[in-house]
């Protein structure tokens, strides 16, 4: 019997494999499909994919596959800038860049190969999950294999990452709540010649036009993304037509000046489902929610979903906290969907209005709101924290997500924080704040607790080498530091996926915060 099986192997249902297989816990996945989808669909993520691609050991790998995702303007109907999502400013607080634009087959590609060097994970390719029965200590799957023999498989519980049409998700009867925005586009990416590239845009653009609202990105190397909105008129079949392509790209691009790679009609939804695990059931990505393209955040939802569902599964399966741990699965992830979705939403409902005056008032409002002048967004300020579930709200800093330094140990420098500590809860303190003499008292704490202690020191001093769980580091660029003295913290504990469990301002606060965190994952 596996540990977990995972039905979808997208990029969230690889990611997720990956992260089970690196917890050791035995995964096997079986995916319909036995070769990659080779043509673009995502082609963004954030810098909280990209922590989960380092901890899978690939972001080195990515790098020929990604660029940093560039600036994003919105203009109106007179072509007046309505709105500016512009960059965080240096250092960044994960080190990595906020955004990436990138080439989702080959990112797949790179994390399938990663997976496949783990043997604990076992792949199914060609396979399609028929059913499943509930038992009281596992899940029996129903699969046809890919020579078309029905097969059974037994593990401790049920993922699904299958899709939008998530079979599972019809079989546990789970409905989806809409948020009431169904829209035709059509998707047409582009290989435009290297000669050309000059006269197309050099940041992202939402034009927010009503005769047909329209949208460009720029995507790795010579790859450029145009989204269309579908107006009264169109015919869906023949609108992804050659001879019609062009005609959309017409002020743009020529031609003779790019090639078509893909062409296709979707409907955009914003849809999130009620619930999102059901006894040893779980949904993930698409078949738990379907976001608007707008913030760029569709696959970012999904592997966020992965990352708060591995460690809570080891955590369960290896007897470390009780399975009633899982319900924070969807009081975590559920709300911080639903928030992000309906933002993505309001950003096209922005960009989507087809009425010429309600369009000129929109822009009128947008400018009157701003003192007359363009607004201008931090894009990553707008992913929420967390609100309920597996966290101490009434501290500080719970529910955000802990940063990652640049940090320098007795025998390391410039090293991603991550990359030196267990993916485990840790307890991240000041170094100045604590008194040497309580320090073995904290360490006897955490070891039985199994939680990670990480001393931040001051600057000018250097980390020395001390016995686990305790762990020195010094920083240059002040990101750990300036993140716990702006919330009045002396130190936090993290969780394993990175969000902060507790702030804690006072070193008396420490015992009673460990405590309390040991229970809470065994009641």
């Amino acid at each position: 019997m596996y540990d977990v099986a995972i039905v979808g192997y997208g990029p969230v249902g690889a990611t997720l494999a990956g992260l089970l297989g690196k917890l050791d816990l035995s995964v096997v996945v079986f995916e319909k499909s036995k070769d990659i989808y080779p043509k673009p669909r995502a082609v963004g993520f954030d810098h909280d994919a990209m922590r989960l691609f380092q901890h899978l050991g690939v972001s080195e790998l990515l790098k020929h596959s990604i660029e940093p995702f560039r600036e994003e303007i919105y203009v109106g109907v007179d072509d007046r800038v309505l709105q500016h999502f512009k960059h965080m400013e240096k250092p960044f607080p994960l080190t990595w860049q906020p955004h990436f634009t990138c080439n989702q087959p080959s990112v797949e590609k790179i994390i399938r190969n990663a997976n496949e060097g783990m043997s604990n994970i076992h792949l199914s390719l060609g396979s399609e999950f028929i059913q499943f029965e509930n038992s009281a200590d596992h899940v029996l799957l129903h699969i046809k294999d890919s020579n078309n023999k029905l097969q059974t498989c037994k593990a401790q519980y049920l993922i699904g990452c299958d899709g939008a049409s998530s079979p599972i998700r019809r079989q546990v009867g789970i409905g989806m709540e809409n948020l009431d925005y169904d829209e035709h586009w059509i998707v047409v990416d582009m290989k435009v010649k290297e000669e050309f590239l000059h006269q197309l845009p050099n940041v992202n653009v939402q034009y927010c036009k009503p005769e047909r609202p329209s949208t460009m990105i720029c995507c790795p190397g010579n790859h450029r993304r145009w989204e269309f909105m579908t107006v009264p008129g169109d015919n869906l079949e023949e609108i992804v037509a050659e001879h019609r392509i062009w005609e959309l790209l017409r002020p743009w691009i020529q031609p003779g000046q790019a090639e078509i790679w893909r062409a296709a009609a979707y409907r955009f939804h914003a849809l999130v489902a009620y619930h999102w695990y059901d006894k040893r059931i779980f949904l993930a990505g698409d078949s738990a929610h379907q976001t608007p393209p707008f913030l760029g955040q569709g696959m970012c939802q999904g592997l966020r979903d992965a990352a708060n569902l591995a460690w809570k599964l080891k955590h369960v399966i290896s007897n470390r906290a009780h399975e009633n741990i899982l319900k924070t699965y969807t009081q975590e992830r559920r709300p911080n969907v639903l928030a992000t979705t309906k933002l993505a939403k309001e950003c096209g409902l922005i960009i989507s209005e087809r009425d010429l005056r309600k369009a000129k008032e929109r822009d009128e409002k947008m400018f009157a709101e701003n003192n007359g002048k363009t607004k201008f967004i931090l894009r990553q300020n707008l992913i929420p924290p967390f609100e309920s579930g597996l966290i101490n709200l009434n501290t500080p800093l719970a529910g955000s997500v802990f940063p990652q330094p640049l940090v320098n140990t007795f025998n390391q420098s410039n090293i991603l924080m991550d990359d030196i500590t267990k993916p485990c809860f840790k307890l991240v303190l000041l170094e100045e704040k604590i008194n040497e003499n309580e320090l073995p008292k904290i360490i006897h704490l955490s070891i039985s607790s199994n939680i990670e202690v990480i001393l931040l020191k001051l600057d000018g001093t250097r980390a020395t080498e001390r016995d686990p769980p305790l762990l020195e580091v010094t920083e240059t660029l002040h990101i750990l530091r300036n993140c716990l003295q702006a919330a009045g913290c002396i130190g936090a504990i993290v969780r394993p996926d990175h969000y902060v469990y507790s702030g804690i301002v006072s070193i008396l606060e420490i015992a009673a915060s460990v405590y309390e965190l040991s229970n809470r994952l065994l009641e």
